[in-house]
């Protein structure tokens, strides 16, 4: 597939974007301060690439000033461990990268995509344990970075690259991230990029759908079709997902089939709207988060 110097600065772009938040303390945390002001919201410009619990110790930091006085009360105690975030009384999943989160809930949820800073409110108690799991370090985040880096890596070249790699890349990658340094990011990750087996396409395209409450989709896809010798699109990709995934709904009765209608989705990668034309092995290449997946948003348009 051809491509050019102008489309790998699409990969410097997207690294570069960002996203306004304002983190605002929930009431009922307010409500345990054993003094007269309360913490003002927190803004932070945060990566669409990155996650959540890479700042958590900066939320622990700005909050935990505010809950000194509270360490002998046992009635107001508050356990950082138990922090949680929420948007619009959606408990967030703190292995989602922040731009697919966005994606997601502000475009499902609010009157406009464009709602920004995004407010999402911190929670110090009341851990929903059966709608999240607990990330309580960037160490943890980390490892779950580096396991979903691999299943994208076996499903693009059996895995053959990340294995050839020393412990010294798969750290370069993960610290690149935290410490937004492109270039040294992009030295170890273009090998993730490249071909194997004398093809010039991916095995399968690592990718995952995210529609509003319900898991995300991940199939098996090949970008290319050998049989018709053409390049498989983001439409061949959604239609393919969406079909399979009706017939699995259909087999255990579930009441509330998926629509299939691509044209009823706005269809997101990094907060854009891609053609449904694209190749998705050229969107693979250069659309994919820094976990080597596709995190794809189908937000139903509001009739």
């Amino acid at each position: 597939m051809h491509t050019s110097l102008d489309d790998k600065e699409i990969t410097r772009e997207l690294w570069q974007s960002r996203l306004p938040i304002c983190f605002i303390l929930s009431d009922e945390d307010k409500s345990k301060i054993n003094r007269s002001e309360s913490p003002e919201p927190l803004y932070l410009m945060l990566a669409r690439q990155s996650y959540f619990p890479c700042i958590i110790e900066k939320l622990h930091r700005y909050y935990s000033t505010y809950f000194k006085e509270n360490l002998n009360d046992t009635t107001n105690y508050v356990n950082f461990a138990n922090l949680w975030l929420e948007y619009e009384s959606i408990p967030l999943k703190w292995h989602y990268p922040i731009g697919v989160l966005y994606d997601l809930y502000t475009s499902s949820l609010s009157s406009t995509s464009s709602y920004l800073p995004w407010q999402i409110t911190v929670h110090l108690s009341k851990f929903p344990e059966s709608e999240i799991i607990r990330f309580l370090d960037k160490e943890s985040i980390e490892a779950h970075y580096m396991s979903t880096v691999k299943e994208a890596d076996a499903l693009k070249h059996k895995g053959q690259i990340i294995g050839d790699m020393q412990k010294r890349d798969h750290k370069q990658l993960w610290n690149s991230l935290l410490q937004d340094k492109y270039d040294g990011f992009w030295n170890i990750n273009n090998k993730l990029m490249s071909y194997t087996e004398n093809l010039q396409y991916f095995r399968y395209i690592p990718f995952r759908i995210y529609i509003l409450d319900k898991p995300f989709i991940q199939k098996l896809f090949s970008p290319y079709d050998i049989d018709e010798e053409k390049w498989m699109t983001l439409n061949d990709l959604l239609h393919f997902v969406l079909n399979h995934e009706v017939q699995c709904e259909q087999l255990t009765n579930e009441k509330k089939i998926l629509n299939t209608n691509i044209n009823d989705y706005q269809v997101i990668i990094h907060g854009i709207q891609p053609s449904l034309q694209t190749p998705i092995q050229w969107l693979s290449e250069y659309f994919s988060y820094p976990d080597n997946f596709l995190h794809i948003c189908l937000i139903e348009k509001r009739s």
